[in-house]
């Protein structure tokens, strides 16, 4: 280990949070720890080979940073020819780690440091992929309990990976995480680490009870560790052609219909979608939506 990354792995230690495999390691960011500590490797390095922020004060550590520095570092990557969704994702890092660690914060917003977003509106449900969810779940409700336990719950809500493999062993041990016709989740069930409540209508409630009765009666693996399950759901579904997040592309869109055609306007269904998927930004939410 270099001695960058022992610093930076010595102040990252500190934050409270940091080290929960559940939560990101910022409210500044949805990325994970891993994700950070990776970015801010090669920003420290990056930065120390030309004269960027950090060598300020000769420590080799991340340092106090300004809007000049950022603008610097942000220039020195568009010469390196890296696309500006990738030089945001390194900003963002670094804007946790700022904030995180009581330095100097950078102020500057990513259009100010000549940054632009560019966002593909691209149907990726499973109906776009050609894949008949109903199919699948017959075949895991066959062969794998968790996984089709799993994945039954994020097509009846639409809950991230991580989130649908807590509430699915929730449901093997009998817990009761529907109550008066709301999905609970617990903070340290989310990626954001705030807990939510997801209105379910009857039908869902139904769902949810035959779910958790199949869950308790089957052979449902509990032994596994929250990374080991993750593992085998992704992989699981991989094989089987598609992916968690076409599931939660073709819920978002089948709720947003719902409540269109129920009399919600395209701003309240909209804001309603998003709080159900768990995001803070109104723009992730569209591409869910496809664009609309």
């Amino acid at each position: 280990m270099t001695k960058i990354e022992y610093k930076i792995n010595h102040e990252l230690k500190q934050i409270e949070h940091f080290h929960k495999v559940d939560n990101p390691v910022s409210v500044v960011s949805n990325k994970r720890d891993h994700d950070i500590r990776q970015d801010l490797r090669r920003i420290a390095h990056d930065a120390r080979n030309f004269g960027i922020g950090v060598t300020a004060n000769r420590k080799g550590d991340i340092g106090k940073w300004t809007n000049a520095d950022i603008k610097q570092i942000v220039n020195h990557y568009k010469t390196a020819g890296l696309t500006d969704a990738t030089i945001i994702n390194y900003v963002s890092s670094l804007r946790s780690f700022l904030f995180e660690t009581k330095r100097t914060n950078i102020t500057a917003s990513n259009s100010e440091v000549g940054l632009k977003r560019v966002i593909e509106y691209k149907d990726k449900s499973l109906g776009a992929k050609g894949i008949d969810l109903n199919e699948k779940l017959a075949y895991f409700k066959e062969k794998d309990a968790n996984v089709y336990v799993q994945l039954k719950i994020s097509s009846i809500v639409g809950l991230r990976k991580e989130e649908s493999v807590h509430a699915a062993l929730a449901l093997a041990k009998g817990y009761d995480i529907v109550k008066d016709n709301k999905l609970i989740l617990k903070g340290s069930w989310c990626k954001n680490g705030r807990p939510r409540e997801i209105k379910l209508s009857q039908e869902k409630v139904r769902e949810f009870a035959e779910l958790k009765k199949f869950a308790i009666s089957s052979d449902y693996n509990k032994s596994r560790d929250l990374k080991q399950e993750m593992n085998h759901l992704g992989n699981s579904i991989k094989n089987a052609g598609f992916n968690m997040h076409a599931v939660r592309h073709s819920e978002a869109q089948e709720r947003y219909a719902e409540l269109i055609s129920s009399g919600s306007t395209e701003k309240e269904a909209k804001t309603a979608v998003s709080q159900e998927l768990g995001h803070n930004r109104d723009y992730i939410t569209k591409v869910y939506l496809g664009g609309k």
